[in-house]
């Protein structure tokens, strides 16, 4: 995975792979570029997880789980007499935005659906950061729910917004080949988890 979302479902992935076949050896390894994989130091793996649909030659990409953007606002706002917050009703909320967010793919689909400025704006440096800024109520953050769900035990309620946008997907790359039984076992078992 590149950038700071990380699918949950992943960990759901891993845990089942390690009780069912716990004899495979998994490593994990961060990718900051979607480099072709004959591109990469190692490219010797039989899998990479990635938040857009690379294009790399000899390998098939396969989307697998999605994330929708959502409002994160304080557990005492206003904002949660709606079920799904209104597109107009944000822009006219302080916007709270994480600097360290800047180069996830879910950014460009704010961008684009809040093409005009808030009222009122503010960067910070880190997801963290912001969060506690928005659960001391002093503004609302943009960004893919299942990233916001995590903040709950903050003082952090997560609404959808009104026509909910998926702003991320995790494909499965895979190399183009068929795939012994153990790796269809695995495909199979990432497919399945939700």
């Amino acid at each position: 995975m590149r950038g700071e979302w990380v699918p949950p479902q992943l960990a759901d992935l891993l845990a089942l792979q390690r009780a069912e076949e716990p004899e495979t050896a998994v490593v994990l390894v961060e990718c900051v570029a979607p480099s072709p994989a004959s591109e990469t130091s190692d490219s010797d793996f039989d899998f990479a997880l990635a938040p857009a649909d690379l294009k790399w030659p000899g390998w098939v990409s396969e989307p697998l789980w999605h994330d929708t953007l959502a409002v994160g606002v304080a557990k005492r706002s206003h904002l949660l007499a709606y079920r799904e917050v209104p597109r107009q009703e944000v822009l006219e909320q302080p916007l709270i935005y994480a600097q360290s967010t800047a180069g996830e793919p879910w950014r460009t689909a704010v961008q684009n659906l809040f093409g005009e400025k808030p009222q009122h704006e503010q960067t910070v440096c880190t997801f963290d950061m912001a969060m506690t800024l928005v659960s001391a109520g002093y503004g609302i953050i943009l960004a893919p729910a299942t990233r916001l769900a995590g903040y709950a035990c903050k003082d952090v309620v997560v609404r959808p917004l009104v026509g909910a946008l998926r702003v991320v997907t995790a494909h499965l790359v895979r190399p183009c080949v068929d795939l012994t039984e153990q790796r269809a076992r695995f495909a199979q078992r990432a497919r399945s988890v939700s």
